[in-house]
C-alpha cells in the first residue's frame, strides 16, 4: 500500500536515475519502454489514496460509534445513581450502609442533628458512650483499679458490645477504628471520673445526711440499719444516671439491631446484635474486674432483657414498614419503659438457692 503520492514519486525518481546509471543512459534520454511497467505503477499509486481514505474512514466512524454508545452509558448509570440518591435520605453523612443502594432514612447519622431519625439516634448513642464509661470508670475505681485501669475499663464498657458485635457476629473491623471519637470519649470520661467521682459521692453523703437529720432517721452513733439505709440511698443524682443509662441501653440496642440488619442477618441474630452491642460491654468490665457479670446474675433488677425488647421492637417496626421515627421511638418507649419498670418495682429473674451440706455438693432449692 502507498504511503502517501509525494514520498511514491520521490522514490520513483530515486529508482529511476538508479536504473539509468546502471544502464549507462545519460542527460535526459528515454527510458527503455519496460519501464512503462514502474509508470503504470506509479499511477496506480497515484489513485491509492482513495481507497486508502475508505478504508481509513470506516475503523473513524466505527470508533465515533463507540464513543457515542459509551456516552449513552455512562449518562443513563449516572442518570441511575442520582435517582437511587434522591431516594435515599437527604442526609449525606449516613454510615454504614451498602454501596449497591440508597440509605434507608433510619440509618445512623455521622454526627448528631436534629434533621433525621438517624441524627438523633447518634445524638443519644453519644450519650450512652459517656454514660457506659463514666460507669465503667466508677465501678473499676471500687474494684481496686488504677486511673491507667479505670479509663481502659471505661473505653471497654463503652465500644466493647460493639466491638464484639463487629467482630465476632458480623466479622468485620470494629466500628471505633474508623469512628475514633469514641475512643476519645470514652478514655477521657473515665480519666475524669476517677479524680472527681469521690468530691461527687462526698457531696451526696453530705445532702442524704442532712436529708436524714430533717427526717429523725438519723441520730449520732447509729445502728447497723441505719448504715444500711445509708448503702441504699437513692436519690435525684441515682435517678438521673440510671435514666442516662436506660437511653444509652435502647439507643445501643437500635443501632446494633440496625448493624445486624445492614449485614443481611436473620432477625433473631440482628436481635442479638442489639443486645450484644447494649450489654457484652458491661460483661467483660466486670469479668476484668473480678464482678459477678450483671446480666447473668440476679443481683440486681433485669438489665439484658429490656435491651432484647427494644431491639425485637425495633426489628418487628421495620418488617412492619413503619416509619423511621415510628422505628427508633417504639424501641425507644419499649426498652426505656421496661427498664424504668424493672428498677421501680426491683424486677429479678428467679435463681436457685444452694445450700450445702455434710458432704458439700449443696442442695439446689428454688426460690
Amino acid at each position: 500500500m502507498c504511503t502517501s503520492t509525494s514520498a511514491r514519486l520521490i522514490l520513483h525518481n530515486k529508482h529511476k536515475n538508479n536504473m539509468k546509471r546502471r544502464l549507462g543512459i545519460k542527460g535526459n534520454a528515454s527510458f527503455p519502454a519496460t519501464t512503462n511497467h514502474s509508470n503504470s505503477t506509479l499511477h496506480s499509486c497515484m489513485k491509492a489514496p482513495k481507497i486508502t481514505k475508505k478504508k481509513i474512514a470506516a475503523p473513524t466512524a466505527l470508533a465515533k460509534k463507540g464513543v457515542l454508545r459509551s456516552n449513552e452509558s455512562a449518562t443513563a448509570a449516572t442518570a441511575k445513581t442520582n435517582k437511587t440518591l434522591l431516594e435515599s435520605h437527604e442526609d449525606s453523612n449516613l454510615l454504614n450502609a451498602p454501596r449497591t443502594r440508597g440509605r434507608d432514612d433510619d440509618s445512623l447519622s455521622r454526627f448528631p442533628n436534629f434533621n433525621s431519625p438517624g441524627g438523633i439516634l447518634r445524638g443519644l448513642d453519644y450519650g450512652g458512650t459517656l454514660t457506659f464509661a463514666l460507669s465503667g470508670s466508677i465501678i473499676a475505681a471500687q474494684s481496686g483499679l488504677d486511673v491507667f485501669g479505670c479509663s481502659m475499663v471505661a473505653m471497654i464498657t463503652a465500644v466493647g458490645g460493639g466491638t464484639i458485635r463487629d467482630a465476632v457476629f458480623l466479622a468485620r473491623r470494629p466500628f471505633w477504628t474508623s469512628e475514633t471519637e469514641y475512643i476519645w470519649m470514652s478514655i477521657i470520661t473515665g480519666f475524669l471520673t476517677f479524680f472527681t467521682w469521690p468530691t461527687v459521692l462526698d457531696w451526696k453523703e453530705e445532702r442524704r445526711l442532712s436529708i436524714a437529720n430533717v427526717n429523725n432517721d438519723i441520730v449520732k452513733g447509729g445502728t447497723s440499719t441505719d448504715r444500711t439505709k445509708k448503702n441504699t440511698y437513692y436519690d435525684e443524682l441515682d435517678f438521673a444516671l440510671d435514666t442516662l443509662d436506660a437511653i444509652g441501653l435502647s439507643a445501643f440496642a437500635i443501632i446494633g439491631a440496625q448493624n445486624g440488619v445492614r449485614a443481611g442477618m436473620p432477625m433473631i441474630v440482628s436481635a442479638i446484635c442489639g443486645m450484644a452491642t447494649s450489654t457484652f460491654g458491661g460483661l467483660t468490665r466486670d469479668v476484668l474486674c473480678g464482678r459477678p457479670v450483671r446480666i447473668v446474675h440476679s443481683n440486681a433488677e433485669i438489665y439484658a432483657q429490656p435491651a432484647l425488647a427494644g431491639a425485637v421492637t425495633y426489628l418487628g417496626a421495620k418488617g412492619m414498614n413503619l416509619s423511621p421515627g415510628l422505628r427508633i421511638g417504639s424501641a425507644i418507649f419499649v426498652c426505656l419503659g421496661s427498664r424504668f419498670m424493672a428498677v421501680k418495682h426491683d424486677v429479678k429473674l428467679h435463681t436457685w438457692e444452694t445450700k450445702e451440706d455434710n458432704d458439700g455438693l449443696g442442695v439446689a432449692i428454688r426460690k
